[in-house]
């Protein structure tokens, strides 16, 4: 007999209904095999880690607090769960399937990015290790991206808090690029992708830490 586990309580008053149940339902099988939730502990959901805090105030999900360059924990997870329906959407509109990074990751970019207007990204590689696979160039870089001393690993959660129009589409898989020159452009292969009318709804589930 699974032994009784306290479940922690959600706060997301903001966040989409489908994506809260996800989680919740997640949470709720996990306590009914009787697996203890402890502080401290970490689990996946999409591209984010989300953290179980048990202190006095009770046993809870907690959330990096997204725009936030540091990965600093709230009781609200309404704008992390936010931006995982804003993910699983933007698969939907397209029709991929997810190749998943996370907000824990790094992400190469052109070392002058920051003195640049016109982002790009480009989903080089699946996600390895601490690597999202994901790099991050700008059309009016003045470096030679042929150089290696031109490039560098960075926070990718660091980056999405300066340039937010790259979070709906970091869950892209390798071959697809995105254009914000002048709005934003998604490409598969380098060629202007379109819309789908149907696609699949169904939800990620989260992989524990």
């Amino acid at each position: 007999m699974s032994r009784s586990v306290v479940r922690p309580t959600v706060h997301a008053p903001d966040a989409p209904e489908h994506v809260v149940r996800v989680l919740e339902s997640w949470l709720d099988r996990t306590a009914s095999r009787g697996q203890p939730f402890e502080d401290g502990d970490e689990f996946r959901l999409g591209f984010i880690w989300f953290r179980i805090a048990a202190d006095r105030k009770g046993t809870r999900v907690t959330a990096p607090r997204v725009g936030d360059p540091a990965l600093i924990y709230t009781d609200d997870c309404s704008e992390a769960l936010r931006l995982v329906a804003m993910q699983r959407k933007m698969l939907e509109r397209f029709g991929p399937d997810a190749s998943l990074c996370n907000c824990k990751q790094t992400v190469l970019i052109v070392r002058d990015l920051d003195q640049c207007q016109t982002t790009f990204i480009d989903r080089l590689a699946d996600e390895m290790g601490d690597r999202s696979g994901w790099y991050i160039g700008a059309h009016d870089s003045t470096l030679d991206v042929r150089a290696a001393e031109n490039l560098k690993l960075v926070s990718l959660w660091s980056i999405m808090s300066r340039r937010p129009e790259i979070a709906p589409y970091l869950l892209l898989p390798t071959g697809w690029q995105v254009s914000f020159d002048g709005g934003a452009v998604v490409m598969r292969d380098r060629e202007i992708a379109k819309p789908i009318t149907a696609a699949d709804a169904a939800g990620q589930l989260p992989h524990s830490a």
